[in-house]
């Protein structure tokens, strides 16, 4: 039987039941009956300062955990500002459930000058989520928000969206809340298994490519084994990075450009296995990574596993059982090779490391490197140097690498660390982000503040948008607008915040002041002053 309670517990008691601990959001007129329910709830909230900072935090929160991270947003204006980090999250098939208010239900999406009004709140969140549903009940609450945790922890995930209007959050009703069930990985079939090893067996020479995918399943040590089983080097995606520690000899990363001695790889191999990637047209240079001609490719999603290049054999499973299976069928059939050797992958890494875009930015990324433990976490942004670090910053555990790869949002750096240190505490977590991205969302230093997340913002700062000015220098004959930038002094910045602040003038120094700064529980600001040739 389920209990009488107002709508805004019943969002609440739901959240409670599905193991929620933090949410994260901003709160309004429209959701005090929420925020009033959280009161009496052990659930942390986090007090964002932009519904767009509660959406990258909760998408940082759900990257470094692997459980959904969940914002709680007013209606209109919060709707529109958090599709930005949600767009991000789907793009980037990461778990963020937004629940959000809007106007009583008479008058939804009739712009009748009810404040908050949006023509089409479900129309807007659904071009950038999964799922996304209206309660018209109490009763209704805790099962679409059960649906919403269902649809983000089955197959694919992204993100989720649940609206509850303000009749709704006021009224009595009666509302069950029950524990969700829990939701196996879909298995592979075995026939697909057993065809998939037949395979690999006639091939000579094989290897791995690891997306997004292979880290959200789990998939690192099974990849592993079937890199050592198989004598096959393993590349990854910007998403895949940490699906195989970037210090096995088996390795090489996300190195791959046109032209790079990795190449020598994928033209003499004959058969690739491909776990959890869409080989989209960032990773692969619009298809032009030479894969081989026999493919396997391995995804949770049916609608992606036969896009931009068209696979032998497609396996529709969860990428951790699958790569497990293959190594166990191959244990049993007593199947292994020699394909590369070590020391080949460690030369070829050497040589695609020393001409790799960006590789003159190399003392910076060794001094993150140097500064960051194993299992620290490096969040990047939409800047020069995080671009430069998807190629050479080596990654060895999963989940501790962030870039915002799919919707290229600039800002996404800082929230997203702070949602990854609410997450994992302990942790060492690094935001770096460029002078221009930081400006897009820096008003969030106030909350690494007031929760005392002890977080060392690195700022690299050349006064311009890089990307952009180097472009146009490239393709428009240096006629360069609109690209530099009157920055603040991010030193006397942090002072305002009553925060530590350093300029670090190389890369020695920028390793100091990260090591200093993870040590604090507040927040650092670390200005790097940094140049590139236009």
């Amino acid at each position: 039987m389920g209990e009488r309670i107002k709508g805004g517990q019943a969002v609440v008691r739901a959240l409670e039941a599905h193991g929620v601990d933090v949410v994260f959001g901003i709160p309004g007129v429209h959701t005090l009956e929420i925020y009033d329910a959280l009161r009496d709830s052990p659930i942390r909230h986090i007090l964002a300062r932009h519904e767009q900072g509660a959406g990258f935090m909760a998408d940082g929160y759900a990257r470094a955990s692997g459980r959904p991270g969940v914002a709680i947003i007013i209606t209109g204006p919060g709707i529109t500002n958090v599709a930005t980090p949600i767009g991000e999250a789907y793009s980037d098939s990461v778990p963020v459930l937004v629940v959000s208010a809007n106007v009583e239900q008479q008058w939804a999406g009739k712009m009748l000058g009810h404040l908050h009004d949006l023509k089409d709140q479900l129309g807007v969140m659904r071009a950038v989520t999964k799922w996304n549903d209206r309660a018209t009940t109490v009763s209704a609450v805790p099962q679409l928000i059960a649906e919403a945790f269902r649809q983000m922890t089955t197959g694919r995930p992204r993100p989720t969206h649940v609206e509850v209007p303000l009749d709704v959050l006021r009224a009595f009703g009666e509302a069950e809340v029950t524990p969700p069930e829990p939701i196996a990985p879909v298995a592979p079939d075995p026939q697909e298994v057993q065809r998939a090893v037949d395979a690999i067996e006639a091939a000579e020479r094989v290897v791995i490519y690891a997306g997004g995918g292979a880290v959200a399943s789990g998939a690192h040590q099974a990849i592993t084994d079937l890199a050592e089983r198989l004598g096959a080097p393993v590349l990854t995606s910007i998403m895949g990075k940490g699906s195989i520690a970037e210090d096995h000899p088996m390795a090489l990363g996300n190195l791959w450009e046109p032209g790079s001695p990795v190449e020598e790889v994928l033209r003499s191999a004959d058969l690739a296995l491909v776990f959890g990637s869409k080989l989209g047209a960032q990773d692969t240079e619009y298809q032009r990574m030479p894969l081989p001609s026999t493919i396997v490719r391995v995804d949770i999603d049916p609608e992606e596993i036969g896009r931009n290049y068209t696979p032998t054999q497609a396996i529709v499973a969860d990428a951790a059982l699958t790569a497990r299976a293959l190594v166990e069928h191959l244990a049993a059939r007593g199947v292994s090779k020699e394909g590369w050797t070590p020391v080949q992958v460690a030369d070829i890494r050497q040589r695609a490391r020393a001409v790799a875009w960006g590789a003159e930015q190399q003392p910076y990324i060794d001094a993150l490197r140097s500064a960051i433990p194993r299992d620290g976490i490096l969040v990047t942004d939409m800047t020069m140097m995080s671009y430069v670090a998807c190629r050479l910053y080596p990654v060895y555990e999963p989940r501790t690498f962030f870039f915002p790869a799919g919707y290229g949002t600039l800002g996404f750096s800082l929230p997203a660390a702070i949602g990854a240190k609410i997450a994992r505490p302990d942790a060492t977590v690094v935001s770096i982000v460029g002078d221009g991205g930081f400006q897009f969302t820096m008003q969030e230093v106030a909350t690494a503040v007031q929760f005392r997340l002890g977080l060392p913002i690195v700022i690299f700062n050349d006064s311009t948008y890089t990307a952009v000015k180097e472009a146009q220098a490239r393709e428009f004959d240096r006629r360069f607008i609109a690209v530099d930038l009157v920055n603040p002094d991010y030193v006397k910045f942090a002072d305002a915040y009553g925060i530590p602040g350093v300029r670090a003038e190389s890369p020695d120094a920028l390793a100091e002041a990260i090591r200093a700064a993870a040590q604090r529980d507040l927040p650092t600001i670390i200005d790097t002053p940094i140049h590139f040739e236009y």
